[in-house]
């Protein structure tokens, strides 16, 4: 037989629930809604329990002995109370909630101690879940809809304002007009004629338009007086037309000074995410449902964070990656294994795998061990976006570039995002011995790669010299006797690229001379610096002797003009702003931008955000604010604080893992160290629950960038604008850009973290020691 105690505590949540039953006279009622859940005993009980909390009382309440505040003394319905302000809040709370009685359950919530500590770690842990809030942003282009008013270049007049003197417009959207008056203006009530010039797109020279006077304010800024009028009802039918027009200049011309301040800080954070992300965009055309990767944007911190990011093989070969690719298409995510192991014959044997194909066949373990002996192994996490339409319009439309500019442009629909994973996972370690197994045949990686144009910035180009496009006949003379045709691919001073028409029939040789007609070279001497039997192509040095240089130096001379045209640098320069104008509306993760300050929740400024995006996962956004306590937030400290922030900012970890275990049963979320996860006794009893599905391991990574300089690339075209309506403006956001310090990656692992973990293996480079423990979520 279970105690009266035990089943009143077994029983709490129905105890509570029947409350509100006793108060209206409905007990037994509501006793009947349990019935099914209680037996005589308990029900008695219950019963009992309920009506001795709901008997009224007039036993004063003191809770000085564990108050954690000054404590008061006030009366209560004539009753004396000594409480703190924590004690007052209960007591109010709890007086509600038995219906504005002073009950024996309103006594005893404020004299329990439990009671009074439970109440004070959770209005803290609110108030560190309000610190660690923070506002949200979409990468993609803000969209004013009704507001969308520019800054236009042309001025206005009317006879109603000192006989039809010019009017400089300060702002025009498709219902409204403000122009900027010399002297305070006076209309009539009646409609006001206003002549517009030739606009292109829009009206012809002299159009009258009427608008209806709607107010005057003096601006300090200026030193005008704003008037500003709304389209009359008679020329109503002018409204979708400048609608119409407003749409298709707004990305040439300047907003209204708040719009364009609005849209250039949307823009610098943006450019500021591209310049500091870790992916690497590789953007893809698609060619007979074949997606081919064609161009690679590299920055500073993706080329630096990715070793290996400038070779030839940084992608897998055409079969493994058209098989990623379909893969990618259906999930949208993936994870690559990538090693070089020897085989028994002694010869080096490449393979790909992404981790559900080595999970479906059940060789997760035994590959990484292979690849962790030959030391090669690369794990990759790729994520695919489609690029919209609108993206694609208004990068060309903001770049000023024609589709007759280049022939890929166009193409390019598909962005796949690459970054490279072993540093933060470091050596991975295994727990168990590790069976072997078996290899498919079909992860071996030995054809050939797409061939790729890497676009980087100017600074990160370490070309000595400019290289020109061009497409000529050659011939290559491979000895006395062997002459080979090819085409000349680029070509620069004192090398050239050609690709061979048909594969040599002889080994190929340290030097060749190769003669171009049309560039009235002849006979010149080239040593060979690479040759791919694969794709035909040679890479050609010329062999430095005075007679060389002077000849290609007057080859030269002889055709600026004509390779001027072509020339791949200024080329290279249209495709790198238009690849980051795409890059920055289509970020596949999360990333917080962080300013200078003191408190470490306070320097957390603006989380940019896909539209659809796991990152977040277990928490969810509302509305747009972003919940970041359960990331980085020490929950257990007053005022809010975070030991993981201040060791990102100041360097001492570029990674940060935060571990969420969620029970499926009741979705509730304990939060773990990466040494409680991958190096306790705990990890045995994570693994065992995993294989049984009672819970879900998140993971997600944190990667901190600092910001190594003021502005970007992107920066002096993004204030362009502004710099037309406002010059103050422009130099404080100009100036403000130092306050940025940092980037911080929110991006889930969950997928491969939970794989390592039930094959045995975890990752080293994350773990943590017991003492930076965080309270749970």
């Amino acid at each position: 037989m279970s105690t009266e105690q035990d089943i009143i505590e077994r029983y709490g949540s129905v105890i509570k629930a029947l409350i509100p039953y006793q108060q209206q006279g409905k007990l037994l009622e509501g006793l009947n809604r349990f019935s099914s859940r209680l037996n005589a005993q308990a029900r008695n009980v219950i019963k009992n329990e309920v009506i001795r909390l709901t008997s009224q009382t007039d036993a004063p309440a003191d809770n000085s002995a564990f108050a954690q505040f000054p404590v008061k003394k006030f009366a209560h319905f004539g009753i004396t109370m000594t409480l703190d302000r924590v004690g007052a809040e209960i007591l109010k709370r709890e007086t509600a909630r038995y219906l504005d009685q002073y009950t024996v359950g309103v006594f005893e919530s404020i004299t329990n101690s439990d009671f009074y500590k439970n109440q004070v770690t959770r209005k803290l842990r609110q108030k560190i879940m309000q610190a660690f809030t923070v506002q949200s942003q979409s990468y993609k282009d803000i969209v004013f809809d009704d507001d969308l008013s520019i800054t236009p270049h042309f001025s206005v007049s009317t006879t109603a304002y000192q006989n039809g003197r010019s009017l400089a417009v300060v702002a025009l959207s498709a219902s409204e007009i403000t122009v900027a008056c010399t002297r305070s203006p006076k209309f009539a009530d009646e409609p006001v004629p206003i002549l517009f010039p030739d606009i292109m797109g829009l009206c012809k020279a002299h159009q009258e338009i009427h608008y209806r006077f709607k107010d005057v304010e003096f601006s300090s800024r200026t030193q005008r007086h704003h008037a500003t009028f709304t389209l009359a009802e008679e020329d109503e039918e002018w409204r979708p037309k400048i609608a119409k027009y407003l749409a298709g200049v707004s990305l040439r011309m300047p907003l209204e000074r708040d719009l364009e301040i609005e849209r250039t800080m949307q823009a610098l954070d943006r450019d500021r995410i591209v310049e500091n992300s870790p992916w690497i965009p590789v953007f893809l055309r698609n060619e007979n449902d074949t997606f081919i990767p064609t161009m690679v944007l590299l920055t500073g911190t993706n080329a630096e964070r990715n070793p290996g990011c400038r070779n030839t093989r940084f992608l897998p070969g055409k079969a493994r990656f058209k098989r990623i690719m379909d893969e990618l298409q259906r999930y949208h995510e993936t994870f690559v294994f990538r090693a070089t192991i020897v085989s028994g014959t002694g010869k080096p044997i490449e393979l790909c795998a992404t981790l559900r194909e080595l999970e479906h066949a059940n060789i997760l373990g035994f590959f990484i061990k292979l690849a962790e002996e030959s030391g090669s192994l690369a794990i990759w996490q790729y994520r695919l976006s489609e690029i919209p339409d609108t993206d694609r319009s208004n990068a060309m439309t903001i770049q000023d570039i024609k589709t007759e500019d280049s022939e890929l442009i166009p193409q390019l629909k598909h962005i796949l995002y690459a970054r490279m994973m072993n540093e933060e996972l470091g050596k991975l370690k295994a727990h168990c011995n590790i069976e072997k197994a078996k290899l498919p045949k079909q992860l071996s990686d030995s054809q050939a790669c797409w061939p790729l144009h890497f676009v980087m910035e100017e600074g990160n180009d370490r070309r000595a010299e400019p290289r020109y496009r061009i497409e000529k006949s050659a011939s290559v003379k491979f000895g006395l006797m062997s002459t080979y045709h090819a085409i000349v691919r680029d070509f620069s001073l004192s090398g050239m690229q050609i690709e061979l028409l048909s594969p040599p029939q002889e080994a190929t040789p340290e030097f060749i001379k190769v003669s171009v007609p049309d560039l009235k070279m002849k006979g010149l001497r080239y040593q060979v610096l690479n040759y791919s039997p694969q794709t035909l192509v040679m890479r050609l040095k010329l062999e430095a002797n005075d007679a060389n240089n002077k000849m290609a130096s007057k080859i030269k001379g002889q055709n600026a003009s004509m390779l001027k045209i072509r020339n791949i640098e200024q080329q290279q320069k249209v495709y790198f702003r238009y690849l980051w104008e795409l890059a920055s509306r289509n970020q596949p993760h999360i990333a917080i931008q962080i300013i200078n300050g003191r408190q470490m929740h306070g320097r957390l400024k603006t989380v940019y955000m896909p539209e659809q995006s796991n990152d977040l996962y277990p928490f969810k956004q509302l509305t747009n604010e972003v919940p970041l306590h359960g990331f980085v937030a020490d929950m257990d400290k007053s005022p809010p604080d975070s030991s993981v922030l201040r060791r990102l900012l100041q360097q001492a970890n570029r990674y940060h893992m935060a571990i969420h275990c969620e029970r499926k049963a009741d979705q509730r979320l304990i939060a773990l160290t990466a040494h409680e996860c991958f190096a306790s006794k705990l990890r045995k009893q994570i693994v065992q629950y995993l294989e049984e599905n009672k819970v879900i391991l998140c993971a997600t990574t944190l990667e901190c960038h600092a910001n190594v300089r003021q502005t970007t690339p992107m920066t002096k075209q993004r204030l362009a604008l502004l710099s037309k309506v406002d010059m103050d403006v422009y130099e404080k956001l100009l100036n403000l850009q130092h306050t940025y310090s940092h980037v911080i990656h929110l991006i889930d692992v969950s997928p491969l973290i939970q794989a390592l973990t039930l094959a045995q293996y975890v990752p080293t480079e994350s773990q943590e020691t017991a003492s930076d423990k965080p309270e749970s979520a």
